[in-house]
């Protein structure tokens, strides 16, 4: 039985750093400093007080609202704190202490960064690509993961090359972009961390992902028809995530393993 005090901290910690996520997703794309000036109100510029600015509880304490000028915060910010504090407990439940956590930890809070700056502004910073290299060659380097370096440069390859193509293949028939060129460094980067094996199923399940969300937003007749833009950054992520969160430490996938024995 996991120890529940332990829980309890990954929690807090989860939540902090999705706080420090929420500060990313903002200002990265804006060029701002990450940490200058301190959390305050975009309308009044009013800093947030200390007892104001707990990650989640501040949300509710204080309302949704600026408590100078009453102006609204969006509710995205204490769902981002949220979950990140809920998938840190889930990882730790599936992984424990070990490599893996500690890896896919650190890309899930990538991705939940990626996923929003994505959704709102139609790209994926370089800044990411760079600490995702960065990252592959210090855990291939120090061996903290079992992935062989030769299985995560296919897994790049496949991951990224697939992407690539598919844009292309996508620009000839269609005359516009398909496949954004942040898509496929960070498809580059995702494969070259998950290996050959994991790059194929989070593909899978980031076009399947994409597509229920498109037949969702169609039903509700929220598709942007006009510019035909889909931000598929956040589908890479999610079919990522899922691929990470139906592993075992132990390198079996639950939907692999279930497709093998449904087709075979």
């Amino acid at each position: 039985m996991i120890d529940p005090v332990i829980l309890l901290t990954l929690f807090v910690l989860g939540i902090s750093i999705g706080s420090f996520l929420n500060v990313v997703i903002f200002r990265l794309p804006k060029n701002m400093s990450l940490f200058f000036p301190g959390s305050h109100c975009f309308s009044c510029k009013t800093p947030v007080r200390f007892r104001d600015n707990i990650p989640v509880l501040g949300y509710f304490i204080l309302k949704g609202k600026c408590r100078s000028c009453e102006s609204t915060f969006s509710s995205r910010y204490a769902l981002v704190e949220l979950f990140s504090g809920l998938i840190t407990c889930v990882l730790f439940a599936l992984y424990g202490f070990s490599q893996y956590f500690f890896i896919y930890s650190f890309l899930t809070y990538a991705l939940i960064a990626i996923t929003f700056i994505d959704l709102d502004h139609f790209i994926i910073p370089n800044g990411f690509i760079i600490l995702g290299l960065i990252s592959i060659m210090i855990i291939y380097y120090f061996d903290f993961t079992p992935i062989h370096w030769e299985d995560g440069a296919t897994g790049a390859l496949i991951f990224g090359g697939f992407l690539f193509f598919l844009g292309v293949f996508g620009e000839f028939i269609l005359r516009k972009e398909s496949i954004g060129f942040g898509d496929v460094k960070l498809g580059l980067v995702l494969g070259g961390l998950i290996g050959i094996k994991y790059s194929i199923l989070a593909l899978y399940l980031s076009f399947f992902s994409a597509g229920i969300a498109i037949i969702i937003l169609m039903a509700f007749k929220k598709l942007n028809t006009v510019s035909g833009q889909i931000p598929f950054g956040p589908y890479i992520s999610a079919g990522t995530l899922l691929t990470i969160l139906t592993s075992t430490p132990n390198g079996d996938n639950i939907i692999i393993d279930w497709y093998l024995r449904t087709m075979f």
